[in-house]
């Protein structure tokens, strides 16, 4: 059938486009990285975006709004005329001190982006109801401090702002200032009466069927491989307004439970790193997780060496599989670990998803994205956490939850999520089988044509590690409960497990790898589990930094992130489009690998 005209535009969301869209669309790889290093052209066009990589559209015009209320000390005029604000909005007052604290850091770039002692100003207001913790600071210097909205997730929501947007007439600026040259912020809200948050309401059912459904799959078909039979509760589970939020929140409270660094295991996504590397108890990585690393070799001495200085970690986080490469660490042999050396385990299973795998005979805690296939239409954002009560440290990460959780997540985005949930096994049995026919077609590439563009096709099946991912895959199911919002009745269906949406293809150099990605007509940009398929050129625009480099980008290209790999997300499209459509792509990718061999002949030495 002829491939599809993609007639999304730059800077356009996957359709159908709307206010609450997460998708960006950035055609060709260039576009890619030029994203990635903020160029302004690029962000004059668009039209959507990922919502935790900055404000925008409501989140950006509540800002605006607020800002325009308030009275500001003056800011000294630039190079380009008057300087202006900008600020980031929360609705915990922890973002005082954590602004504070990543502004100051050692981490940030010491360039004209670094914020000076007193150019982080704090205030707080309230909005129909809502109290809100702004952090304002010189526009020019967002670099500075963006890294608050990107890595903790926990900034105010597209919905959450248009809601607060049709009430702003009722804004309320409290008798609080601060500044981060004030000293010690945490102090100074002891002092000096900072106004107790609201936080937000649990307006409706919709936090509690959530935590239902999730609880539902997490039971549905359990992994018969272990005697410890857990016993979850919608108590279990807490949600948060994204998957980086899960993330935040667990760790927080995993350090006050039990004090130490964090370890992690593989591939690890681009914000979790951000949050571990900074993180002031320790963090250590283990890059190389497949068959031949002997990761938990070297774990173990890691852990004995620890114990025998009479330290300890406090946990060890794995994703599984990882993004984007899709290894799957040993998770039964890293539990015989954890309960030797006494720490926990926490699993990020958004790539594997509840309907495909099941973790927690094997994990202490299961942090998870409902962004991506949970909810499936790329137009809302969520995140949970949930504990295992057969775990041994149920009972003090329990403990620390119930004193450090509050609800963050809009009652709006919640309703959302519920809805877009309703067909969530349908359509991972579609998105399920869409990923293995293309990785089963591209597996057929790796030694057809002779040479091949294709160097390896990364999709658990594919790997070396795939015993550890099918170990712990779910049984199929002739019937299967999932309770839906529309009824609130029991939907019966069958159901069987499979390996995910998500896979990567390695490339034999990047100019093979461009003019696949450049010719494939789908939808080009971040995220993963949406109804369109979805690729990107994710380790060179996101590490490389579209040509200015994350400075562990070396490190990470060492144990498989290739800036010459293509990560693709597959939707909900017919088996023949996507055949169609990647058999097209491989052949530009064939043609620039012939292109290149040609070269390379009409340059060789001659025969003597």
């Amino acid at each position: 059938m002829p491939v599809k005209v993609i007639a999304a535009g730059l800077g356009q969301s996957m359709p159908p486009e709307g206010p609450h869209t997460v998708t960006v669309h950035l055609p060709g790889w260039e576009t890619a990285c030029a994203f990635r290093k903020g160029d302004k052209t690029i962000f004059a066009a668009l039209k959507s975006m990922y919502p935790r990589f900055g404000p925008f559209n409501e989140v950006r015009q509540l800002a605006a709004a607020i800002l325009s209320r308030l009275t500001l000390p003056a800011l000294p005029a630039g190079e380009q005329g008057p300087a202006v604000y900008s600020c980031l909005l929360f609705v915990s007052p922890d973002a005082f001190a954590v602004a504070a604290a990543y502004a100051a850091s050692r981490h940030r770039k010491d360039d004209h982006t670094k914020l000076l002692p007193g150019e982080l100003l704090f205030r707080v207001v309230d909005v129909a109801g809502v109290r809100l913790y702004l952090v304002a600071f010189p526009a020019a210097k967002a670099p500075g401090i963006i890294g608050i909205w990107q890595n903790p997730g926990v900034g105010v929501s597209s919905r959450l702002a248009e809601m607060l947007l049709a009430h702003i007439d009722t804004l309320a600026v409290l008798p609080f200032e601060a500044s981060s040259g004030d000293g010690d912020v945490p102090s100074l809200a002891r002092n000096g009466g900072l106004p107790p948050p609201t936080y937000l309401p649990e307006e409706g059912d919709a936090h509690e069927k959530l935590r239902q459904r999730i609880v539902t799959l997490l039971k549905r078909a359990p992994v018969k491989k272990t005697a410890a039979v857990a016993v979850v509760s919608p108590g279990d589970v807490y949600l948060c307004p994204t998957g980086m939020a899960a993330i935040y929140r667990f760790h927080g409270a995993a350090l006050v439970a039990r004090r130490g660094p964090v370890v992690a295991l593989g591939a690890v996504f681009h914000s979790t790193w951000q949050l571990f590397s900074e993180e002031p108890a320790g963090f250590k990585h283990f890059g190389r997780c497949d068959a031949e690393g002997r990761v938990m070799e070297q774990l173990e001495a890691y852990l004995e060496a620890e114990a025998a200085a009479g330290r300890g970690v406090s946990y060890v986080f794995a994703e599984f599989p990882s993004n984007p490469i899709l290894v799957s660490v040993d998770l039964w042999r890293l539990r015989e670990l954890a309960d030797k050396y006494g720490f926990a385990v926490v699993v990020d299973e958004t790539v594997g998803s509840f309907c495909n795998i099941d973790v927690l005979p094997v994990a202490d805690a299961v942090v998870t994205s409902l962004t991506k296939s949970f909810s499936g239409y790329a137009n809302v954002m969520g995140g949970s956490i949930v504990l295992n009560p057969a775990s041994a440290h149920y009972r003090a990460l329990q403990d620390t939850l119930t004193q450090s959780f509050h609800n963050e997540y809009f009652s709006g985005d919640a309703a959302q999520l519920l809805r877009c949930s309703d067909d969530y096994l349908a359509r991972s049995t579609i998105l399920n089988g869409n990923a293995l026919l293309l990785t089963r077609f591209l597996a057929t590439c790796l030694t057809e044509p002779t040479p091949s563009p294709v160097t390896a096709v990364l999709y658990p099946p594919f790997t070396d590690t795939a015993a550890n991912y099918t170990s712990l895959m779910r049984p199929a199911t002739t019937t299967t409960t999932l309770a839906t919002a529309s009824t609130g009745n029991n939907e019966f269906e069958p159901f069987e497990p499979g390996f995910g949406c998500l896979f990567s293809i390695d490339f034999v150099n990047k100019a093979c790898a461009r003019a696949f990605y450049d010719n494939l007509a789908v939808y080009h940009g971040p995220h993963l589990g949406a109804h369109h398929t979805l690729a990107f050129p994710f380790n060179d625009a996101i590490w490389g930094g579209g040509g200015d480099p994350d400075p562990s980008f070396a490190y990470h290209v060492a144990y498989g992130l290739r800036p010459e790999q293509v990560r693709v997300s597959v939707g909900l499209e017919s088996e023949e489009e996507l055949l169609d459509t990647f058999k097209a792509a491989l052949a530009c990718a064939e043609e620039e690998l012939r292109r290149q061999t040609a070269a390379e002949a009409t340059h060789e030495e001659p025969v003597l």
